[in-house]
Parts: structure tokens; C-alpha cells; sequence
């Protein structure tokens, strides 16, 4: 682990990728506190609405996955910051949303561009990562994102309890505009790399 930390620091491109990564999976999970309460409080459809609301991110990410696969290597992690990008705002205007079609549809979407970015940032991170630093690099993430997943959850939920609905999701849609400054910031890295 402490390898895996070290390379994390000494690797500014790698780490730029692997703190966008875990911003979105920590975002992922942590949604789903408010994703209850929006089926709950602002859709009144209960367990059958979440239900397809989870339905939908699924069909998302599905969409999103064969995307990527399909992306040329130019435009990939241009996609990748514009799908954080489309996390943020999207999750800005979700707790306005009051009719169930459209919360699934919002929920197309965020399944979508969670894959998308998702595989393309795996794919970037195992295409510079060499072999034997790969495991501990990885698991060096997955800390950070337990960490950032806890952390979120607990704050949405506080300020969702707190203040409203809007809070939450506002923190949340400011995690995911700090993610797409880190995407970009990872891809005009791997462009001078290029160079």
C-alpha cells in the first residue's frame, strides 16, 4: 500500500487519474443516499420507483460501456472530462425533477457517463502504469475511494437532513466539478506526454 502511495505521488498524471476515479466512484455510491430520498420525498413512488430509477442508471451504463470500447483513442479522454462534466450539472438539476420518466431518464444519463468515464479511465490508467506497480496502484485508489465514499455519504446525508435535498445534491454536483477540473487536468497531461 505504501508503494502504491508513493507512486500515486511521484506520478502526477497517474494520480490526477486515480483522484478523477475514485471522485466518480465515491459519487456513484454515495448518489444513492439521495436517490432514496428523491424516490421517497420528490417522486412519491417508493421501492417500485427506485427500482427503476436503478433500472435506468443500469440501462446507462450499459450504453455508456459499449461507447467507450468504441471511442477513438483521440477523443477518449476529452469524453471522460465531459462526462464528469455532465455528472455535475445533471445531478444540479436533479432535485427539481418531480416526474418519474424523467428521473429515469436523468438516471439514463448519469449511468452512461459513469461508464464511459469509468472504462476510460481505466484504460488509461493500466495503458501507463507499468505491470508491477499496477496492483499496488490500484489499491492505493480503492482506499482513496472507500475514504472520499464514506466521507460523501455522510455529508450528503447530514446536509439532505439538515438543510434539503438541494444541498445534498448541490455538494454532490460540486464533487463531480472538482472531478472534471482533475480530468482535464489528467488529460492535458497525457497530451505533453504525448508530445
Amino acid at each position: 500500500m505504501k508503494e502504491g502511495f508513493s507512486y500515486l505521488r511521484d506520478q502526477p498524471t497517474v494520480r490526477a487519474l486515480g483522484v478523477t476515479h475514485s471522485i466518480l466512484m465515491a459519487g456513484v455510491v454515495s448518489a444513492n443516499v439521495l436517490l432514496v430520498a428523491v424516490a421517497a420525498d420528490l417522486l412519491h413512488s417508493g421501492p417500485a420507483g427506485f427500482g427503476f430509477l436503478e433500472g435506468g442508471w443500469g440501462l446507462g451504463a450499459i450504453l455508456g460501456g459499449l461507447l467507450a470500447s468504441q471511442l477513438p483513442q483521440r477523443l477518449r479522454m476529452t469524453f471522460y472530462a465531459l462526462a464528469l462534466a455532465g455528472l455535475a450539472l445533471g445531478h444540479l438539476a436533479m432535485p427539481f425533477i418531480t416526474i418519474l420518466v424523467a428521473a429515469v431518464l436523468f438516471q439514463v444519463l448519469f449511468g452512461f457517463f459513469r461508464a464511459l468515464s469509468g472504462v476510460l479511465a481505466q484504460a488509461s490508467i493500466m495503458s501507463i502504469v507499468p505491470r508491477q506497480f499496477m496492483g499496488r496502484t490500484q489499491s492505493a485508489i480503492a482506499v482513496l475511494t472507500t475514504v472520499l465514499q464514506l466521507i460523501m455519504s455522510f455529508a450528503l446525508g447530514w446536509l439532505s437532513h439538515q438543510f434539503s435535498l438541494f444541498a445534498g445534491f448541490t455538494l454532490l454536483a460540486l464533487i463531480y466539478a472538482f472531478g472534471t477540473l482533475s480530468a482535464f487536468h489528467a488529460r492535458s497531461l497525457l497530451r505533453e506526454q504525448d508530445f
